[in-house]
Formats: structure tokens, sequence, C-alpha cells
């Protein structure tokens, strides 16, 4: 029979963030001591044996029966109202299609075990072809995925946080202020409040490239009373290998180990069913042979003192419980915590949202999938360079041997010529003496005819270095190199051709990156509190409360799933940058330099030094015709007035507006006002304001009053006549339009001279490149057999 919980977490005073609560999950080994309660006695056949002090023992046939709580209650344990025959049978049948989808991912596992293996990250000391023999592993390995990890970790992981919002919907201001303090909130929990998200992340990025599929499961822990991502990797996660997805998928299993103590508080806490578990098992196989290898590179050897822990099995499985059968039979979700080894069904939950009558799954894990395989794993390089890594390292330890054999050779001797050291090393300018038993020297001793390292196994090496990094797109990327006046686009696309794969697997992980992040928010919006939450801002405080995290609101990485690398980014910036340089009058330059600046990682406070805001721009003011002619000439705005006394206007400003484009449509604002100064006074009532709608009735009438109007005003505003052209003026056009003859012939003659030097400087180095490939081509054939080059 189930006890009842004797003591409470809350009873515990451990840190956590105000307000914050959280649903069930395992409880971590925070190092809180916590002294239990004596046992209250033992269920035997229904009677409850009770040992005193005095060494005797209480038998009670009617013991009070403990509240197990209300099934009805949606985070109860199911398992504690269950019958031990049903119990023991789900777990029998859920773990035996745990070990089914252990078996149907074996061939993958054992390539991820040896991939692991070729990361070279374990020295080993060979016996064998001889004793010290080479043991060291190519680096092809180990090289592919630390690149990967740390573009990837730069990309999805800058030090200010992942995290970006932005708003569905219409934007308001309150909106776009929800969203910023949304996003603020996030960035400073993941990168400060919650220590464990960046270290286990930067974890996961590398394993991720190296096995194919990593996990991260997202939960709200009760012990720390905040959410968490913890990473889990793919040994600890079980799926059949014929799974698609996680969310189709109708069993899924997240393994876990835990201690003594952390099995007793879940126990006393209520998460699992108080029932003895006996002492674990010794882990004497290392568990799964991915494991086995990590702890081989580790050094670790977890067998030789046993283990103080239990493998809880937590099945997501969607079951028809017996006792809590829906109306149509329908399989429901469940959460199902099993021991591994009593094979014990220690608690059963309901794996869905209080109150959702669809019952649908709540996802609680994430996949991060470097390349699709065949099957639900994902492919690593273990999978794709495990062939290649293991030939360069077979070659590699061939040619060192090679080296040392050649070096250090050992050979025959004659039977029984006396020598005092068998492994005799003579240093430069030494002689040592040895008894041949009168034998010359040359027919007492013969080395053995060890050759020097092959050429053809250097080749094959690089063949088989270039075919790697081909097939996992790791080469070097020279962008600092060739002509630095190629055009932008061509360098980008050069880049995005050769960084395609590597592209490809970002994209993947920005897509998981995605998705957790929304994961964590929704746990936010669950149960942060109602009221606001002050945290730290640059600059101040702000806060943040459950509401901010609405559907308005969506949370996305703050990564490009475009750009693969900051070379990337910092060309788009430079070809934004040139561009806006070229065309200044329709770019704005200060965003172009300041985008510059974002890219190549300034911080943001020394941006806002380097380029200070710009300064608002003036609102014109309709001023005197001597202060407006004095703003023309410096070029300030203008604007006229209906106030003012145009003609007074026009004659002050026309003497000087010939050459000035601004002052000359001062002049046409001024006569558009004194026209409709001079409308209104005919047609006696003033004119709405220009724009206004109007209906159609009011315009109409409107219209043929400013016609009859107009019809009068007409002479005025006609087209002056030409006047007769000046014949000085003609002149001195004539002599500037000469100028500017001479001044575009010069030019061009200078554009045909840099033409020809350019082409004369091509024409010499394509000279000199044809002169260079025809001695190269000489030098080989002089160096080929005489065979293959007619004899000479």
């Amino acid at each position: 029979m189930a006890r009842k919980p004797l003591l409470s977490l809350a009873d515990v005073e451990r840190p956590r963030f105000e307000g914050i609560g959280g649903p069930d999950a395992p409880l971590p080994d925070d190092g809180i001591d916590i002294e239990l309660p004596d046992d209250e006695g033992t269920m035997v056949d229904g009677a409850m044996l009770t040992e005193e002090d005095d060494g005797g023992v209480t038998v009670d046939f009617e013991p009070e029966e403990e509240d197990k709580g209300d099934p009805e209650d949606h985070d109860a344990n199911l398992a504690e109202f269950m019958s031990d025959m049903d119990l023991s049978g789900l777990g029998e049948q859920l773990m035996s299609g745990v070990e089914d989808d252990k078996d149907s991912r074996g061939e993958w596992e054992a390539t991820m075990q040896r991939g692991i293996e070729l990361l070279g990250l374990k020295i080993e000391e060979r016996t064998t072809p001889f004793q010290g023999a080479c043991g060291v592993f190519d680096p092809l390995m180990a090289e592919a995925v630390i690149r990967w990890q740390a573009v990837a970790r730069g990309e999805l992981m800058p030090s200010m946080g992942p995290v970006n919002t932005q708003v569905v919907g219409v934007s308001t201001p309150a909106i776009e202020d929800q969203a910023s303090r949304v996003k603020d909130w996030m960035n400073l929990y993941l990168t400060q409040l919650a220590p464990e998200y960046y270290e286990e992340f930067d974890q996961m990025l590398m394993w991720l490239p190296l096995v194919g599929s990593t996990f991260k499961k997202i939960y709200q822990d009760p012990v720390l009373g905040r959410p968490v991502a913890r990473f889990i990797t793919p040994e600890n996660f079980i799926v059949s290998y014929g799974t698609s997805d996680l969310t189709t998928s109708q069993r899924y299993t997240h393994v876990t180990s835990i201690t003594k103590k952390q099995l007793r508080l879940s126990q006393l806490a209520g998460m699992y069913r108080d029932i003895d578990l006996g002492e674990p098992q010794e882990d004497l196989d290392q568990g799964t042979p991915v494991r086995a290898a990590v702890n081989a590179t580790q050094g670790i050897n977890p067998g030789a003192e046993g283990s103080d822990e239990y493998r809880i099995y937590e099945v997501y499985a969607d079951l028809d419980l017996p006792g809590f059968e829906n109306l149509d039979n329908i399989p429901l979700p469940y959460t199902v915590s099993i021991d591994e080894e009593s094979r014990k069904v220690l608690g059963i939950r309901r794996n869905w949202k209080q109150g959702d009558v669809a019952f649908a799954k709540r996802d609680r894990f994430v996949h991060y999938k470097f390349i699709p395989g065949l099957g639900f794993y994902g492919l690593g390089y273990a999978h794709i360079l495990g062939n290649s890594a293991k030939t360069a390292t077979s070659i590699r330890r061939q040619l060192i041997d090679a080296g040392t054999l050649n070096n250090f050779p050992g050979g025959l001797r004659v039977k029984g010529m006396r020598i005092e050291d068998n492994n005799l090393g003579i240093g430069p300018t030494e002689f040592r003496e040895i008894d041949t038993g009168g034998l010359p020297i040359q027919n007492a001793i013969m080395p053995m005819p060890y050759k020097e390292p092959s050429s053809v196994s250097l080749e094959l090496l690089k063949e088989t270095y270039e075919g790697a990094r081909g097939l996992a797109n790791t080469a070097e990327i020279a962008v600092g190199e060739g002509r630095q006046d190629a055009p932008v686009g061509t360098t980008v696309a050069l880049m995005e051709a050769a960084t395609r794969v590597q592209s490809a697997t970002l994209k993947r992980s920005h897509k998981a990156l995605d998705r957790e992040l929304k994961m964590i928010a929704e746990l936010f919006g669950e149960f942060l509190p109602e009221a606001p939450y002050p945290f730290p801002v640059r600059g101040g405080k702000a806060a943040i409360m459950r509401k901010d995290f609405s559907d308005e609101i969506d949370v996305i990485p703050i990564s490009d799933p475009n750009i693969s690398s900051s070379a990337q980014r910092m060309m788009r910036a430079e070809a934004l940058l040139r561009f806006a340089t070229q065309q200044p009058d329709i770019h704005d330059l200060r965003a172009a330099f300041q985008q510059m600046y974002v890219e190549m990682g300034v911080d943001p406070d020394r941006i806002a030094m380097i380029l200070p805001n710009k300064e608002p721009e003036q609102e014109a003011k309709a001023l005197d015709p001597l202060s407006e002619n004095q703003n023309a000439i410096v070029g300030k705005p203008l604007k006229a007035a209906e106030y003012q006394d145009h003609d007074a206007h026009i004659a002050a400003h026309a003497p000087i507006a010939e050459n000035n484009p601004a002052l000359q449509a001062h002049i046409n604002e001024h006569l558009a006002l004194k026209m409709r100064v001079q409308v209104q006074q005919m047609i006696g009532q003033p004119l709405p304001p220009a724009g206004e709608p109007l209906s159609p009735e009011i315009e109409n009438q409107l219209a043929i009053m400013v016609a009859q109007a107009m019809q009068q005003l007409a002479p005025q505003y006609k087209a002056q006549p030409e006047q007769k052209p000046d014949p000085f003026a003609q002149v001195e056009m004539a002599k500037l339009q000469q100028r500017n003859e001479d001044s575009q012939r010069d030019a061009d003659t200078k554009l045909q001279i840099a033409a020809m030097d350019t082409r004369s400087e091509a024409e010499d180095r394509q000279s000199k490149e044809r002169i260079a490939a025809m001695r190269t081509e000489a030098e080989m054939v002089r160096s080929l057999p005489p065979q293959f080059n007619g004899g000479r």
C-alpha cells in the first residue's frame, strides 16, 4: 500500500524565483541534506507491522487507510489507484516495447560508437606489429566536428542572447513594448539566470555533428522553480528507428539515472510510489555501446566500483489504462516511470494540458538532427566520415611506422657473436667494438630491408582527405585571397557554394532551436506570476508578467538561417555599405555603417558613440522675405504662408532666384497661395483646407465657383512671351559649352589610355602564365622514366 508523503519539498528552503512554480519532474541532486523520518511500519498481507524500541513488533490487522489523493486531480500519480497486477502487466508490456526500439537502432548505434573512438581523444599504446608501434588517430574526424561546433556556437548562441521576437498581426506601440520586454527577459534568463543553459547547449553542439541526433527536454523544474532545457544524449533517448518524428510516434523513452537519495526524495514528494526497489544493480557492462565508448575515451571505468544509481525509464506512450478508460476506448497520452531492474511502475501521469478536451500530447522534447538519415535518427560525421577517418588513420600509422623502422632498423646477427648490448645504439663520431668470431662484419650482421615511407601511401592519404572534406564540406575558404576588385555578388556566391552542406545543417539546428525557444516561452506563459516580475535591463529595470507571453508575440532565434558564417554576414554588410556609398541619395549611409558595425560585433554603446543620432530636420517656417533669401542661400528649407503679402515676397525673391532652384520653387508656392487667396475673395467665402475630403455635392458646387473665378484670373497666370536672347549671354554660353567639350575629350583620352594599359597588363600576365605552364610541362616530361619520354 502506498504511504502518505511524509515530507513536502515546499517545506525545504531553497533558492527560487519569486512566484514561479512547476509540475512534476525528476529531481536533481542539489546538495540539500534532509533528515528523513523513521519508517512507521511495513505492510504484510494487509497487516501493518511496527517495530518497537524494546525489540518487539506490533501487528495492526486493520490499519487506517491512508489518503492517496484524488484520481481526478490532473497531476495525480495514477499508479497509486491501480492494482499491482495491472501495473505489473503494464510495466512488462512497455519494457518489452522499449527493448524492441533499442534493437531497431543497433546498427546506427554501433556506427556512432566507432565514430567516437575515431575522434582520437584516447592515446593508444600498441604492441603490434611491433612494440611501440604508432597508435595515433588521424585528426580528420575531430577537425570536422570541432570546426562545425565552433561555427554553430557563434551563430546560434551569441553572447547577447539567442532570442528575438516579432509581432504577429497589427503592430502597435504597446505591442512593440511587450515584444521588447519578452526579448530582454528571455535573453537575460538564458544567459544569466539559467547558468546551465549555455554550457549544456555548447556540449550538445559537440555531440550533434558527431552522432547526428541530440535531444533537449524542456520542462518546469519543481526544485529550481523555473523552466529548464536539459541536454539528452541519443543513447538515453530511445525511439523506434522506423518512426518518422516525435509528434506522430506512439512511444518514445527517456532514460534517466537517479541516486538513492533522489529516488527517496521523489517518493516522499509523492512523485513516485513508495515501494522498495532493492539495491541498484552494478553497471558492469557500462550501459550502451555509446556510453562504453565515451567512458573509454575519458578513462572512466564505472564497473570497477559498481553504481549507486537507479535507471528509470520514462516512457511516453498512448495507453488505454485499466480503470481510466474513456467512452470511445481511445488510447490517451501518458508518462509512465519504470525501474529498469525490477520493472516496477513508479508513476503514471497524464501527458496533456489540463482542460484540453482533445487530449493532445504535450511535447516536452526537441530533436536536433544534423543530416536526415534513413530512419528516425540523423546521420553525423561518425556515419559519413567513419570509413574515411578509419582509412586515413590506417595509412597515417603505416607511414609513421615505416619511418620509424627505416630510421631505427632491426636485423639478424650470426649466432655466437658476442655483443654487450643487443640494442646497440651508435651516436655520431662513435665507434663500438663487437666480436664477430672472425667473420667479416657484413657477413655477421644483416639489417632487415625496411623501406622508406611510400609516396603512394602519401598520395592515398591526400586523396582520402580531399574526398572526405568534399563530402563533409569542411574545406577552408580563402576569402582574403584572389582579386580584391572581384564583384561582391561573385564572392558571396562562391562562399555559399562552398558552405552549402554546412548551411543546410545550421538551418535544421535553427529550426529546432526555434521550437525549443517557443516551448520555453510557453512555460513562462504558464508559470510566471500574474503580477509584474522586475528584472534588470541595460540602463535600468523592466518588468515581465505572465500575460506578456501572448499570441501576439512570436519568439524566434536571433540567428539568420540563410547565413551560415560570420564571413558571409560581413560580405553582405560590406556590399550594402558599398552600394550605399555609391548611391547616397537613395540610401541611409548611417544605417549602412551601423549594420557593418553590428556584423563586426561592436558593442551597441560603442556604436552609439561612433555614430551619434542624426539631428532632427528643422521644420520650415514662414519668415520675412530677407530671412527667406538668407535661408535659400545656405540651403535651409523655405515655406510660404497664406497670410503673407505674396507680391512683395515674389518681388524680393526674384532678383536672386535665377540660379537658386529652391527659391524658384518658393516663388511658385507664393503664386499658388496668391491664387487661392484671390479665388476666396472672388467667391466670397473661405475654401476648405487642402486635402480635406468633401461630399460629392459640395465638391461639385465648389468646382463651379472656382471655375468662374479662374476665368477672370486666367490672364494674370498666363505664360509670359519669350524674351529676345541677349547676344552677350549667347557668347558666354558658347564659351562655356566649348570648355565642357574640351574637358570631356580629355577625360575620354585618359580612359582610353587606362584601358590600353589594362589590356597590356592582362596580355603580359597571360604570356607569363603560358611560359610558366610550358616550363612546368617540360619539367614533368624530364621527370618521367625513359620509357615514357622517348628515352630522353
